[in-house]
């Protein structure tokens, strides 16, 4: 704790010059700073404060005039550091060059595997400026992780520092803790209560999107809200993000959707816009040109010119990025397990019902279709067959530790397979559904995937958008949507990139009736064997086939004809007509390169620099089972009073192993963004320990006494190392970067600086040799050496 008449350093504002304490409260300190003649207030906690060591015989009224707080000073007075502190500097400017990874540095500290695909998409995005990027990838293949990647390095490089991400309701919770758990990001919820609380707080004309400069919002409030929409825009965010972004639909003479007309005005006013769409050009070629016309309006202003360009193979803007499965050498097979099941007696009854009745108009014909629907998707009881066979399965499910994720078309299904099996097996069952605040349904999913958690998840259609299961090891159809799409997004919760063994789906096959053609349609277009790969948006056929056959009083599908009418949209689709009008794509051959940009010690060395400077902070450092696994806390018996970001009080249980802390996401990930590791990687930069020391080096081979001066510049370093004569000697600075070992510390008292004229001589050699170097860049660190051949 400071006292008054203490001298402090501000390290972040050296143009004050040294400061001397003149009132200390209980939350706030006052230093003058007689250079400038100015008495400033700081807070206690400013971890930009140090305390400043005055040289003997320093004059105690004039101190503040000859007194210089640079490294060069330092060494001229022999204000000698410990030898470990200097190593520990030494070896985190290593690190500052090595996480540069030839410019993925800031890509690599999220919690995720690595995919190149992901990192050369994030890269080409971040290239340009403004960053305005449609992210169009193959459903599965991580658009969430790319567009989290961009994210951070626009944050970290303060290129961003207000975002918002608009995401559907279902997913908004799980952005923030994919930021959170994966990226070291904290945004809040500006949910209807959040933004209550602002207006209480603030008062009615406060803009909740200022008062929250990095927020999430659920894309229905923004689309049902025109005010909310309007003082979005007026924010002016540096970032905007849109998830699920075909939901921007804008027919040709259409003003467009809700959520166009809402997102439209902050898409414009935003500086940088990432929008993310599973749909490819060939799929919906309008809805991808009025995405690209959010992003671009100067380069697309027109649908037919837009058309023109494509039947040209003109190569779209710069600014997209479509990698497909087979660009990245796919994924793991669907493996299809059909069930057959009979039909239950009541519903062939239902059915019979139904089908003797023609419909006489639209509305008949509607309300037939979704009764038949119905009665094939709704269970029949507690002794529905589909419901039998799961009881059955449930036991060795749980003895093998599988996680089985269960998708009804209704919750009145949903709630009924929960109580069943619940009842009949005595374990709990997660649920998921719309009618959950997007909290809840973070929380089961949460609670599903950890290894003591509910064995079997039933969801309704509110889980098969956005969510990923890629850790279930089954996935189990209790019903087939008519819409083939439900059945595709139902798949891709699991059919994902982080996925390493074949994705097993369950479905039932009845004996007869509607639900058995159903069954053999979906079986005979091949979606439990391959994705659609971007059909989705083409299969109305599909469905319509379905609907239209149901109106009949013998149902007859024309699988034949369904099939043949979609095996040709697949075949147009599989042409890519447009993949190559997407400028410098990603291909398999990149991965290499890539790959090799990603220094394999990255890890490793961050855990030696971070755990040493801890110990040399004083945090308790203890380490844990696991891999890399370490309790950090910054505790009372701290020798420094904070880190740039982080207080005292903190602790972490974490690794800085990469796979483990996928693996368990429970710990930290020490990891370039973490607050720890940034803390301390910016004190060892910008703090006074370690800048000065006095050593010497055995076994050198060679003989002679010199000074060194480290040099940075950006994100370099370079060690110059001089002989007392002068003479520039590069061959020694090797051993001031190689790994500690022979280097042992000297007090001034053994390098003969004592006397009445040996610190003047020594302080002229210093700074004539060392001080001109400082127009080269910023000296972090110098020392003087003695170099000895044994």
């Amino acid at each position: 704790m400071f006292r008054t008449g203490d001298k402090i350093l501000h390290r972040f504002n050296s143009e004050l010059g040294p400061g001397e304490v003149v009132e200390v409260g209980t939350e706030r300190i006052r230093i003058r700073f007689p250079r400038r003649e100015e008495t400033l207030e700081f807070s206690l906690r400013d971890h930009a404060l140090t305390p400043l060591v005055l040289p003997e015989g320093a004059d105690p009224e004039r101190w503040f005039e000859t007194f210089h707080e640079d490294v060069v000073e330092r060494l001229a007075r022999a204000e000698v550091d410990d030898l470990h502190a200097w190593e520990n500097r030494m070896d985190s400017l290593q690190l500052g060059t090595l996480r540069e990874a030839a410019g993925l540095g800031s890509f690599l500290g999220g919690r995720i595997e690595i995919f190149p695909h992901q990192l050369h998409v994030a890269e080409q995005a971040v290239a340009t400026d403004p960053v305005r990027w449609l992210l169009a990838d193959e459903v599965g293949l991580g658009k969430t992780v790319e567009a989290c990647l961009i994210l951070s390095r626009l944050a970290r490089t303060r290129r961003a520092e207000s975002i918002l991400i608009v995401a559907p309701a279902s997913l908004t919770v799980q952005w923030l803790g994919e930021l959170y758990r994966k990226f070291h990001q904290v945004f809040v919820l500006l949910d209807h209560d959040r933004r209550k609380d602002v207006k209480k707080d603030f008062g009615e004309e406060f803009n909740p999107f200022e008062i929250h400069s990095r927020a999430v919002i659920a894309l229905e409030d923004l689309a049902s809200d025109n005010e909310l929409a309007r003082r979005a825009a007026s924010a002016n965010r540096d970032l905007l993000v849109v998830d699920e972004a075909h939901r921007l639909e804008r027919r040709p003479g259409h003003p467009g959707s809700p959520a166009y007309r809402s997102l439209a005005p902050l898409c414009a006013a935003s500086r940088h816009l990432l929008l993310l769409s599973a749909t490819p050009l060939e799929a919906d070629a309008h809805g991808f040109f009025r995405l690209l016309q959010l992003l671009r309006p100067e380069d697309y202003p027109s649908w037919e010119r837009f058309q023109r360009g494509l039947e040209a193979g003109t190569p779209l803007s710069p600014c997209t990025s479509s990698t497909r499965r087979k660009d990245i050498g796919g994924l793991p097979p669907r493996t299809p397990f059909p069930t057959r099941v009979s039909t239950p007696p009541e519903t062939r009854e239902q059915e019979r019902k139904i089908l003797k009745h023609p419909p006489r108009n639209p509305l008949e014909r509607k309300r037939r279709s979704e009764t038949i629907q119905d009665i094939w998707s709704s269970p029949s009881g507690p002794r529905d067959p589909r419901l039998l066979w799961i009881l059955d399965q449930v036991p060795d499910w749980r003895r093998a530790g599988d996680k089985i994720l269960i998708f009804v078309h209704k919750r009145k299904s949903l709630d009924l397979l929960k109580r069943e099996i619940e009842r009949v097996t005595l374990g709990k069952v997660g649920v998921f559904h719309s009618d959950l605040s997007p909290a809840a349904q973070d929380l089961e999913v949460a609670q599903f995937a950890l290894p003591d958690g509910p064995t079997v998840l039933v969801s309704t259609e509110a889980g098969g958008e956005g969510r990923n299961f890629h850790f279930c090891r089954a996935l189990v159809l209790f019903d087939l949507p008519w819409d083939p799409v439900l059945v595709e997004q139902r798949i891709g919760r699991l059919d994902r990139i982080n996925r390493k063994t074949p994705v097993e789906i369950v479905y039932y096959v009845p004996e007869d009736g509607f639900g058995e053609q159903v069954a053999r349609l979906y079986e005979a277009l091949g979606i439990f064997k391959e994705p659609l790969g971007g059909l989705e948006r083409s299969l109305g056929h599909v469905e319509e086939a379905i609907q239209n056959a149901v109106m009949d009083p013998h149902p007859r599908l024309d699988v034949q004809n369904v099939v043949e009418e979609t095996q040709e949209m697949r075949l147009r689709m599989n042409r890519a007509l447009y993949q190559d009008l997407h400028r410098n794509r990603y291909v398999a051959e990149l991965a290499p390169d890539i790959l090799r940009r990603i220094p394999e010690d990255l890890e490793e060395r961050t855990a030696e620099v971070v755990l040493e400077a801890c110990r040399q902070f004083g945090f308790e450092t203890v380490a844990k089972g696991g891999v890399d696994s370490w309790y950090i806390e910054f505790g009372p018996e701290a020798v420094i009073e904070s880190l740039p970001g982080v207080s005292e009080g903190n602790r972490w249980l974490g690794t800085f192993n990469r796979e483990e802390a996928v693996e368990r996401e429970t710990l930290d990930f020490f990891g370039s963004g973490h607050p720890l590791v940034e803390g301390v990687l910016m004190e060892l930069e910008d703090g006074h320990r370690g800048q000065v020391t006095l050593m010497r080096i055995e076994k050198t081979g060679t003989s002679g006494d010199a000074l060194a001066a480290v040099i940075k510049s950006g994100s370099d370093f370079r060690v110059e190392v001089q002989d007392f004569q002068g003479n520039r000697r590069p061959d020694w600075s090797g051993f001031l970067l190689q790994k500690p070992g022979h280097r042992i510390l000297m007090s001034p008292e053994e390098w003969g600086l004592t006397g009445d004229a040996e610190p003047a001589v020594w302080a002229d050699r210093v700074r004539r040799l060392l001080a001109p170097l400082q127009t080269q860049g910023k000296i972090v660190a110098a020392t003087a050496v003695r170099l000895l051949p044994n």
